[in-house]
């Protein structure tokens, strides 16, 4: 359905004139919830106090940017959590948070002052999941008024946030898969396999707006970024708009909405080069980077 939506699409920009890219606002769907939030970022330094016990290679410093989105959790107090459809998370959207502790749904304030986070006006549905049981670990930490140390652990294509006791204890972990790699300009090199030498072919990553836009050749295409945390270099495009600029190139123009629109994953190749897979695990779209992004590290 969506190859046909597009491949329609394409051809119908043979026929009409030019028309404004659709641009619409940045969603997260997070967890098994369902529920859509807005990811709004402000940056506020902050300074934290660094323990001997606390989790090697954190930084010194959090702020709001750093832990704005959607955060998996995979440990609270003694409780292990993994391999799970419904895995618990927690959202930090400007002052805000949502979440999910498996069984209900959390949301409520917060304040990150001091290099600590404080949650408050905590709201929460009342299911009963007596097959949750990690949902009372993570219920003891993300209560109203407590306040706690935070920590942020980059490793790899990974980040860890630490919630931690005054003595640096961790009482609950978090992690998210870290994308920024992809920040940036990217000249589009080879879709399915066929080479492509255009310079006009392009496209741009904002990770922490969620936001993609570039060029096919012909027409200019905008639209969302979802990352999935449940799964490592998950990512998918949607929402997508394109303008309908009648061009000869056709044929490209298809096969790179086509591709888009198939995009699951993107993995790197290296620090000027990434490849987009399909569900099948087939490289659908080979990348070439063309413009640095201060956040692409």
């Amino acid at each position: 359905m969506k190859q046909t939506t597009l491949i329609a699409m394409a051809a119908a920009m043979l026929t009409l004139g030019s028309c404004n890219v659709f641009k619409s606002g940045t969603t997260r769907v997070s967890g098994s919830s369902g529920a859509t939030t807005s990811t709004t970022t402000t940056t506020t330094t902050t300074t934290t106090t660094t323990r001997k016990d606390a989790p090697k290679g954190t930084q010194a410093a959090v702020s709001d940017k750093d832990i704005a989105g959607e955060w998996i959790i995979v440990e609270a107090g003694a409780s292990k959590i993994s391999d799970r459809e419904d895995m618990p998370y927690i959202t930090f959207d400007n002052g805000r948070f949502y979440g999910s502790n498996g069984c209900n749904i959390l949301n409520g304030a917060y304040r990150l002052d001091g290099g600590k986070v404080q949650f408050s006006n905590i709201a929460t549905t009342m299911r009963y999941c007596p097959d949750v049981a990690f949902e009372h670990d993570i219920n003891v930490v993300i209560a109203d008024g407590e306040s706690y140390p935070v920590k942020i652990e980059k490793m790899g294509h990974e980040s860890y946030l630490y919630l931690l006791s005054s003595s640096g204890r961790k009482l609950l972990t978090a992690r998210r898969h870290n994308m920024g790699f992809l920040n940036g300009q990217w000249q589009v090199t080879a879709i399915n396999g066929q080479p492509i030498d255009d310079e006009e072919c392009n496209i741009f990553f904002d990770i922490a707006e969620s936001k993609v836009h570039g060029n096919t050749g012909c027409n200019y295409f905008n639209g969302e970024i979802f990352i999935n945390p449940d799964h490592t270099n998950a990512l998918e495009l949607r929402n997508m708009g394109v303008t309908r600029m009648a061009c000869y190139k056709t044929a490209q123009e298809t096969s790179m909405l086509v591709a888009l629109e198939e995009t699951v994953s993107a993995i790197q190749g290296s620090k000027d080069q990434v490849m987009l897979l399909n569900k099948d695990g087939k490289q659908v779209m080979t990348l070439r980077r063309t413009e640095i992004n201060k956040d692409s590290e």
